[in-house]
């Protein structure tokens, strides 16, 4: 579903990403991690078509990164606020289903709004919503389309333990469903969703190694992570 090769981007003399390279298929969830400031929001960035790369390339459903079809296949979470103050939560949603040309997806929207605990908010202008009911409703924009490939940046941060659960939830569904997913995460319990783990290390990937795996190899996901990352 998603192919990366080689993928960079630097600012000037300052390196970002260098040389990430992998692939994500149908039902899978990657997950990236790393310490602030290793290239992971940049490289969902990339891959959403909201920056461009200095080299590399990608596709996703064997069309070119950045093409129309690519960006209709893409559910993209970014790790900011992500929303427009003046829209309401309601409003978000509809834009992005019709951004995606989605059919049938008030139903859909309506259920994500349940779920992600935004039915008191949705008439709200989003200006108005705390941080994490933004992430929610950022998630919530991202999978009301169902696409093929979700690029999701940090989907935890400033979200409490029910709505930790409940993203994991549906992260877990799409994947059932045949989505593939890429995440992005400081919380390491929650990254063991994740079928699939990369560590950045020094703006590029070691990885990825299968979950499980690395689990068993290094006793917790935390133990691998600091092992992978310093190069052990």
């Amino acid at each position: 579903m998603l192919e990366v090769c080689g993928l960079a981007r630097s600012y000037g003399d300052h390196v970002v990403v260098r040389d990430v390279t992998f692939a994500v298929g149908p039902g899978t969830i990657l997950a990236l991690l790393g310490p602030n400031g290793c290239g992971k929001s940049t490289t969902l960035k990339i891959l959403s078509g909201a920056i461009e790369s200095n080299g590399g390339w990608f596709r996703v459903d064997g069309h070119p990164g950045g093409s129309d079809h690519a960006r209709r296949s893409t559910g993209y979470v970014p790790d900011t606020r992500g929303v427009f103050p003046r829209l309401t939560g309601s409003e978000h949603l509809e834009l992005a289903a019709r951004l995606h040309r989605a059919d049938g997806w008030r139903s859909r929207a309506a259920d994500l709004v349940e779920r992600l605990a935004l039915d008191e908010v949705a008439d709200l202008p989003a200006g108005a919503y705390s941080h994490g009911q933004s992430r929610r409703l950022s998630m919530a924009m991202a999978l009301v389309a169902r696409p093929p490939l979700l690029l999701v940046d940090e989907p935890f941060d400033g979200v409490d333990p029910e709505g930790v659960d409940t993203i994991t939830a549906l992260l877990t569904e799409e994947r059932a469903r045949g989505a593939a997913i890429v995440l992005t995460t400081h919380l390491l319990d929650a990254a063991a969703v994740a079928d699939t783990v990369a560590v950045f290390r020094r703006h590029a990937l070691a990885g990825p190694h299968p979950t499980a795996e690395l689990i068993a190899a290094h006793g917790t996901l935390r133990a691998a992570w600091a092992d992978l990352a310093r190069g052990a």
